[in-house]
């Protein structure tokens, strides 16, 4: 092993030592607000993410396309 190789290789194992030090602190969040990827029941807050808002033309436009798909 190389002089390279061991500091490479030191520095993965102090940085892989800092994660999981912070997230045993719980200065490291598993599940952030910002994104609701993974399972956030486990978070204690709802997902963050945006609620569509469609006006009159657009429900009636899915309403339209909900029927449509129920007739095939």
């Amino acid at each position: 092993m190389n002089v390279a190789d061991a500091v490479v290789l030191s520095i993965v194992i102090a940085i892989c030592t800092l994660i999981v030090r912070g997230m045993l602190r719980g200065t490291i969040r598993t599940c952030d607000e910002g994104s609701c990827g993974g399972n956030c029941g486990s978070c204690g807050h709802a997902c963050s993410a945006p609620r569509l808002r469609l006006n009159k033309a657009q429900l009636e436009q899915l309403k339209a396309l909900d029927e449509k798909g129920h007739v095939a």
